[in-house]
């Protein structure tokens, strides 16, 4: 079984980075960064929810969360991204709930790399997280720091809206089960609907996780989710420069579709009147 502390200790981790894209501008917005776990001897990726369980089990899950966050902020510094994108940080829920997460630690490291705390986004599965006050001390220190919020794979587990209430948050990350085969989805397609309007309400923005298909991102835009980000516009890549130039390309194949009416025998009716 592979082992934590090795990775930690020999470097054997790296951060992919998949991008997040404005619909409607054509834009890449950030980058969310994901962190890879790579053994050498068995030529294995190794993904971050067996990364994360690992390093609980083996007691060092403060330090690798840390590792992963300093990484993410080293490369996306060294590849001149500070200035133009924003970098969506992933937080263990787990540390929130303990208690553990809120240090400055994270505000001295973003100084150290000259970056700007405006350039940073807080991603925190709060479907994970089982104590709504530690989750709201966490954002609100967090918020003071200069950081934007986002609420990640919402609409699973313990979500719920009295969060949506009592959170500060800058973007709501829509789970990947309701934007999965969305174009046969009519209560999905509701779905986005009322949740367009509470984002307008509220005031935060939405983003769409896992869209594998140029239907998914059709339906997206038509119903006003500005942001997306899947597999269809870029698997995570250890080079963010090549994930940005493949989504800008994906970006503009949508572009043509949706200008040509390539889709309009199929979906005409299904849509909502622009």
């Amino acid at each position: 079984m592979q082992e934590i502390k090795p990775l930690l200790i020999e470097g054997n981790l790296d951060i992919y980075f998949q991008p997040v894209v404005n619909l409607f501008t054509g834009k890449v917005l950030g980058f969310e960064a994901l962190v890879r776990g790579i053994n050498q001897e068995k030529n294995l990726i190794i993904p971050p929810n067996v990364l994360f369980e690992l390093a609980k089990k083996e007691g060092v899950l403060i330090e690798f969360d840390r590792t992963c966050k300093d990484l993410a902020m080293k490369k996306f510094k060294d590849f001149g991204l500070e200035k133009d994108f924003l970098l969506f940080l992933n937080v263990n829920s787990e540390t929130i709930d303990l208690g553990l997460a809120g240090t400055n630690w994270i505000k001295k490291r973003i100084r150290y790399y000259g970056i700007n705390p405006k350039a940073i986004v807080v991603e925190i599965s709060e479907a994970k997280i089982i104590h709504t006050d530690k989750l709201i001390a966490f954002a609100e220190k967090y918020l003071n720091y200069g950081f934007s919020i986002a609420l990640d794979d919402f609409g699973t587990r313990h979500s719920n809206l009295e969060r949506l209430i009592r959170l500060d948050i800058q973007y709501l990350k829509l789970a990947k089960t309701f934007i999965e085969d969305l174009p046969n989805g009519e209560k999905k397609q509701k779905l986005l609907e009322v949740i367009d309007i509470l984002s307008q309400k509220l005031d935060f923005l939405n983003i769409a996780e896992g869209v594998e298909t140029w239907e998914e991102a059709l339906f997206l835009k038509q119903y006003n989710i500005s942001l997306a980000q899947g597999y269809f516009f870029s698997y995570p890549n250890p080079n963010p420069r090549e994930a940005l130039f493949l989504a800008e390309k994906k970006i503009k194949e949508l572009e043509l579709i949706i200008s040509n009416k390539l889709w309009y025998n199929t979906y005409e009716g299904l849509l909502p009147s622009s």
